[in-house]
């Protein structure tokens, strides 16, 4: 396993702090010469001038660190211990995590870390930078819960956790690991175009007609009636006007929208697909990537305000995320559809069927009816 990044401050004047790497050989057991404690201790003793430091608590809930199971039980990335003098703990002392109504012990997360966690890379001849590889194991073997953990090959560093890698974490949801990206996504939708009509100086004259699609797409009545449930009576996955106003947009990162040409196709075989999915050689279709926009970032920004990483599926806070997790996915989707819509007002004009996807922001409100039916037309082509 990689170094564990600590913080060690004093606890009389908590302002007086250092960071610390503890070596992965370093001991857990407090009597062994190489022990976690021991340079804990010579750290604050060097870098706080503690000269007389024997006690150390770990800073938030006050426990003292005494045995070889209570430095396993908190040591990971990021914790802060505070070292004393001999005097007891300083401050406010955060309580035991509520489940079902009543304290529960066993659940706090420093006590659920697996650090037997199975790591598997998928890349075998690709590159992968090797801070990639430390944020993947770190994150396997720090975080609660994770039984798991897999490196795709496109697997790289982000700013704590890697990207291009999946998780699997029994009873705890990780915001962070999720991201704020929540339900990104492709999707195809089959144009009537063909390879001619795309190629050369006709490819260019389209690409010119798909300039300005970026803007806000007409009034939030109508972004709410895109982001209605068909099947459930009042449902809705509408954000609110800040968020909405980003619908039918691409957004920035990674994420784009293109044309591509269909060389081989075999899905007539394909149960219950219908004439209009149906694809064959020299086809066009438009490959939708994009998210739920800054609406995914404002959940991940309020769930994790607190400095909070994890959640612990009893916790009553991973019922109100995954309910708003479940939106934003179901927000992105429908994000996706309407960016075709949009694209197909200019690919196929001409056709009904798209005349919303026309940006006429001063038409007033349409018929949801209306709304819904584009909707449909769209989703055809899928």
């Amino acid at each position: 396993m990689p170094s564990t990044r600590i913080t060690v401050a004093s606890n009389s004047k908590q302002s007086q702090k250092s960071l610390l790497l503890i070596p992965s050989s370093t001991s857990p057991d407090p009597s062994s010469p190489n022990s976690c404690r021991a340079l804990v201790i010579k750290t604050a003793q060097s870098k706080l001038r503690l000269k007389k430091a024997n006690r150390v608590f770990v800073a938030g809930t006050g426990q003292e660190l005494l045995d070889e199971s209570d430095w396993r039980s908190v040591l990971g990335d990021d914790v802060v211990l505070l070292v004393s003098m001999g005097e007891e703990y300083v401050g406010a002392r955060k309580e035991e995590t509520p489940v079902n109504g009543a304290i529960q012990d066993g659940i706090s997360p420093s006590t659920q870390r697996n650090p037997d966690c199975p790591v598997k890379i998928l890349a075998h001849t690709a590159y992968i930078d090797p801070l990639s590889l430390t944020q993947l194991s770190t994150t396997a073997h720090t975080l609660p819960g994770l039984i798991h953990a897999v490196g795709q090959p496109d697997l790289h560093p982000g700013t704590k956790y890697p990207i291009g890698a999946v998780f699997v974490s029994k009873a705890w949801i990780h915001p962070p690991l999720i991201g704020g990206d929540i339900g990104c996504g492709m999707a195809w939708y089959k144009t009537t175009l063909s390879r001619p009509q795309v190629s050369g100086d006709k490819g260019r004259k389209i690409a010119e007609k798909l300039r300005g699609l970026e803007g806000v797409w007409r009034t939030q009545s109508d972004r709410e009636a895109w982001l209605s449930d068909e099947d459930v009576a009042g449902a809705s996955s509408s954000a609110g006007e800040e968020w909405d106003a980003a619908l039918g947009t691409i957004g920035a990162g990674n994420h784009f929208a293109e044309l591509q040409i269909i060389e081989e196709a075999d899905t007539a075989s394909i149960p219950g697909i219908t004439p209009q999915q149906t694809l064959h050689a020299e086809d066009v279709v438009l490959l939708v990537h994009s998210g739920s926009r800054g609406y995914g970032g404002d959940i991940l920004k309020r769930y994790t305000a607190d400095s909070r990483t994890s959640i612990h599926e009893n916790d009553p806070i991973a019922t109100s995320y995954l309910s708003e997790h479940d939106r934003a996915c179901d927000w992105a989707t429908k994000n996706r559809d309407l960016i075709a819509l949009r694209f197909f007002a200019c690919l196929e004009p001409g056709n009904e069927a798209w005349e919303l996807g026309i940006n006429d922001r001063n038409a007033g409100a349409t018929d949801a009816s209306t709304v819904m039916a584009a909707r449909q037309s769209i989703m055809a082509r899928k």
